[in-house]
């Protein structure tokens, strides 16, 4: 026998501070305290996070044409628009910003929301690219950030679980 079923599931918000925490610790075994200092090291002293310390999941309305610029320069971008070191980044980050240029944004009423901005939005890249490659807990923090921020502009996910049964008969 043959048992089919379909599942769905929607595409993860932009990180906040505390979720992102959270998905550290699951990934990383990274410790709270550990994940806000590699965040505030992204946001201050290489500049490529906006500011960690934010309760906001949600970026502000007229934010769409930045986060347009952000993918094009993860896709390869162009050298006015500048774009992310290929040796930075991982193929899969080129090929999913490559997915949603061709696609287009999903999700933008989630995700661009003025009503759910405090006085900070959520923790997404900057634009400003590393110029060394980062190492470390930094590499790992950017890396979550990077996907996350691309995955919430995906369709949502979709696969189907098969469960077969067979049963024999031994004589």
């Amino acid at each position: 026998t043959e048992k089919v079923s379909e599942s769905t599931r929607k595409p993860p918000v932009l990180f906040q501070l505390t979720s992102l925490q959270k998905e550290a610790n699951s990934r990383y075994g990274m410790s709270a305290r550990r994940t806000l200092q590699a965040a505030q090291r992204l946001y201050e002293g290489h500049k490529v996070l906006t500011y960690p310390r934010t309760d906001s999941s949600a970026l502000p309305n007229d934010y769409r044409s930045k986060v347009d610029e952000l993918i094009a320069a993860l896709a390869g971008g162009s050298a006015d628009q500048g774009s992310f070191a290929e040796e930075q980044r991982s193929e899969a980050i080129t090929e999913a910003a490559k997915q949603l240029q061709k696609d287009g944004l999903k999700n933008t009423g989630r995700h661009f929301d003025d009503s759910k901005v405090g006085d900070h939005f959520a923790i997404i890249p900057t634009g400003n690219w590393p110029a060394t490659p980062l190492g470390g807990d930094d590499a790992k923090i950017f890396e979550l950030v990077l996907r996350r921020f691309l995955a919430v502009f995906l369709a949502p996910s979709r696969w189907q679980k098969v469960v077969r049964e067979s049963v024999v008969q031994i004589q």
